[in-house]
This record gives structure tokens, C-alpha cells and sequence, in this order.
């Protein structure tokens, strides 16, 4: 039999257990939300970057334009809960996509900054073939 002190003693209890797992519940939310954004720009880095070495097997390959075009179709996909995004695009012997962005977390007025990056090296696979048939060669050469 329960006492009469006690009838609401569960009740007050589990608000104040509520407050403190819906604070819980929502921050690893946000959570999954920044980790979603980091592997996907991560991603789309790595691919612009592979995309602007891949340009340049071609003779007149635009090895920057063909990453930083990429870049911004892949960051103009919506991102929940963040703002100020920004890519930018090194082209040289080795293609480089960085992106910035800040995620804002639902209370405490918090942010996140996140900055990840890609590259890859430009790509010339007609000379890596020679170089290596030219090395069979004199190996052979060499009776080895």
C-alpha cells in the first residue's frame, strides 16, 4: 500500500530526469548532425580533388577550374544546422580542396567550426607507364 506523502513523488522525479535526457538526446543530435557534415565534405573533397587531377590528362585540362566547379556543386548541398560555407581550390603538381564551415548547436549558442580538406596528386599516367616499361627494360637488360 502506498502512503499518502508519496503519491506524486514518481512524477516529480521524472521531470526532473526528463530535462536532463532530453538535453542529453538532443546535444548527441547535433552530434550525429556535425559528424554527418564533416564525412561529407571530407568526402567531397577527396572527389573534387580527384576530379581536378583527373583533368589533367588532357592537353589543355583546366585542372583548377575542374576542381573548384566540382567543389561548389558538392557544397551546395544543404547542410542542417550549419552556415558560412566556403571552399577553396590549389592547383599545381598537387590538386588541394579545403572547406570551412561553422555548425551551431541548439543552445548555449555554440559553434562548431569545421575544416576539412582533399587532394590528390595530378595524375599522368601515359608517363608513369613509359618510366616503368623504360625500368623493365634495363632490368631485363641487366639479365634480371
Amino acid at each position: 500500500m502506498v502512503k499518502k506523502g508519496r503519491r506524486g513523488s514518481m512524477t516529480v522525479e521524472l521531470a526532473c530526469v526528463m530535462s536532463l535526457i532530453l538535453l542529453v538526446l538532443i546535444g548527441v543530435l547535433y552530434l550525429c548532425f556535425f559528424v554527418h557534415n564533416r564525412a561529407w565534405l571530407t568526402a567531397a573533397s577527396y572527389e573534387a580533388a580527384l576530379v581536378g587531377s583527373m583533368e589533367g590528362i588532357k592537353e589543355d585540362g583546366q585542372i583548377y577550374e575542374a576542381a573548384r566547379m566540382r567543389s561548389e556543386e558538392l557544397g551546395n548541398t544543404g547542410f542542417f544546422g550549419a552556415e558560412n560555407l566556403t571552399s577553396q581550390t590549389n592547383a599545381g603538381k598537387q590538386v588541394q580542396v579545403t572547406y570551412d564551415l561553422d555548425t551551431i548547436a541548439g543552445y548555449g549558442n555554440l559553434q562548431w567550426h569545421l575544416r576539412t580538406e582533399g587532394s590528390s596528386k595530378v595524375i599522368r599516367p601515359v608517363k608513369w607507364i613509359r618510366k616503368v616499361k623504360a625500368a623493365a627494360g634495363l632490368l631485363n637488360e641487366m639479365g634480371g
